[in-house]
Order: structure tokens, then sequence, then C-alpha cells
């Protein structure tokens, strides 16, 4: 059996939090917080993997950015990831999360494929630091790349994140608020399991792939979405007309490895999503959730 350190996975986490159960069910998965492991600590991590026998390393930890700049997190990232890949050697495998932003947001990303990295050099630290990790990865022996772009499901910071942000709002009879509309590609976080699986049981070709559906919504179209699961007419308000710039991507070099993704419906995992708030409506202060925007 696979012994697995996830990083990522406490209270506080979102990918790693979804991922531990099921995983769990497959492999022996370690979990231990940042109290428990510092990442940023490389004798500490060298002790932890030798200890546990770790095989497998899945990053998913970030620095919180609620309480550092972003000069702080980028470099609490890099401290995290440079650590695990100087032990790498020892591993079979490093996955961790990339992010869209490695393409450079300041311009607009229409079914973009993997070969577009360095087309712009980010300027934000976020998708600098990822940008960095990529070219990293593509020169190492084991460490691989899952690039996220939207994704959603519990445990994210209902707060800002906008599916989540949306049906807390319908759940307590509040207005949609959309900044500006634009094109998404939205994966639900039920859906990267089988997908992180796969990389766990399987040796990819490459070492960056797009980890998204490949059929791009606009946020629009999920107000309306969410209003419908909800039965409710409550107004959407857009704050800017127009198109903001486009954020979705080709899954086309994933899926030539893998085979066609096996994916909820959109309509299904919004529904899913909205239960869960209905079930946890005790943890969502309404105080709070109204003056989200």
């Amino acid at each position: 059996m696979k012994r697995i350190l996830l990083t990522g996975a406490g209270p506080r986490g979102f990918v790693g939090r979804n991922l531990a159960p099921a995983l769990g069910e497959r492999y022996e998965v370690f979990t231990p917080s940042s109290r428990e492991l510092n990442l940023c600590d490389y004798d500490l991590v060298a002790r932890y993997l030798d200890e546990h026998r770790i095989g497998t390393v899945i990053h998913s930890a970030l620095q919180n950015v609620l309480h550092a700049g972003p000069e702080d997190v980028m470099l609490h990232d890099l401290q995290m990831f440079y650590n695990l890949d100087r032990l790498s050697e020892q591993l079979d495998k490093l996955l961790y999360f990339g992010s869209g932003a490695e393409f450079d947001k300041r311009l607009p990303m229409e079914n973009i494929r993997e070969e577009d990295i360095g087309r712009s050099i980010p300027i934000w630290y976020y998708g600098l630091e990822k940008y960095i990790m990529t070219l990293h990865a593509r020169k190492s022996r084991n460490i691989y790349n899952l690039r996220l772009f939207g994704i959603f499901g519990k445990y994210e910071h209902w707060q800002s994140k906008f599916i989540s942000n949306l049906c807390c709002k319908a759940m307590y009879d509040l207005p949609l608020r959309i900044r500006q509309d634009c094109m998404f590609d939205y994966l639900y976080v039920d859906d990267l399991v089988p997908i992180v699986i796969w990389f766990l049981e399987h040796e990819p070709r490459f070492h960056d792939y797009n980890v998204c559906t490949g059929r791009p919504v606009s946020l629009r179209e999920i107000a309306d979405v969410v209003l419908e699961i909800s039965g409710k007419a409550l107004p959407v308000e857009v704050a800017k007309e127009g198109w903001n710039l486009a954020y979705t991507a080709s899954c086309g070099r994933l899926e030539a490895e893998m085979g066609p993704l096996e994916l909820h419906s959109f309509k299904d995992a919004v529904a899913e999503l909205y239960a869960y708030y209905q079930a946890h409506a005790a943890n969502i202060p309404y105080c709070e959730l109204k003056k989200t925007r």
C-alpha cells in the first residue's frame, strides 16, 4: 500500500481536505497539521518522510494569505516546494497543484494549452511562484504539476469563492452579485479525486497538465443554475457590464492519457454544494455573508 504525505488537509485546507477521505480508502495517508510539520523546516520534513516511510507526496498546502503579504506568501510557498523538491529523489512521485495564473492573468485564456506557458511572464506574486515551480517540474524526474483553473466544492472560503458565495446568498434570499461576467472553467472538487488517483497509479508522459473540464461556463450562467437549484427568483446584480478576460483551458493533454474525463454535470455538482450549505447553514453567519461582494 502506498504511504502518502498529503499536505494542506487541515481544517483550513480545501483541496487537501477534500482529497484526504477518498484517498484514505485506497492508501495509507498521513495528514499532519502545519503545527505538527513545518514544511519550511527542511530537517523536520526530511525526518518525517524517513520516520513514516513516505513514498509519495501530494502537496496542496499554501500560506494563509489572510495573515501575510503577497511577498511573504510567495517566499513561504517556494520554501515549502523546494524543501520537498530536495527530498524528491527518495520519493516515487511529488504531485502539486499549479494554477492558471501561471499563464499571466493580464491576458485572456481561451482554451489555453500547456504549450502556451511562457507566452508572458506573470507579474503578480502567486502566478509567478507557480510559473517558477512549473519550470522546475519540467526539468525534474518525478515532480508533476496538476494545474487547476476554477475549482469549487465544500470547505472552500465561501466569503470570497464565487460559486459557494452564490449558494450561501441564495440560501439566505440575498441578491446574487457578479463583478463582471466572464467565461470560466470550473472543476468540481470531487472530480479531482479520480484524476489524482490516476497520477498515483500511472507514469505520466509530461510534468504539467491542465486539470480542468474543457467545458467553459459564464458567471451569469452559474448564477442562473444556482437560482434554478434554489427555486428562488432573486435579483442578479452585475457591477460592470461587458466581458472580463476568459479563464478557460484545454484538457486535451490529460484526456489523451487518461481517456475522456467522467465528470459530474455542472448542475448536479452545484446542487450537491447547495445541499451541503443548507445542512451547515448554522456555520454561515448572515451578517457576515451580507457584507461580501
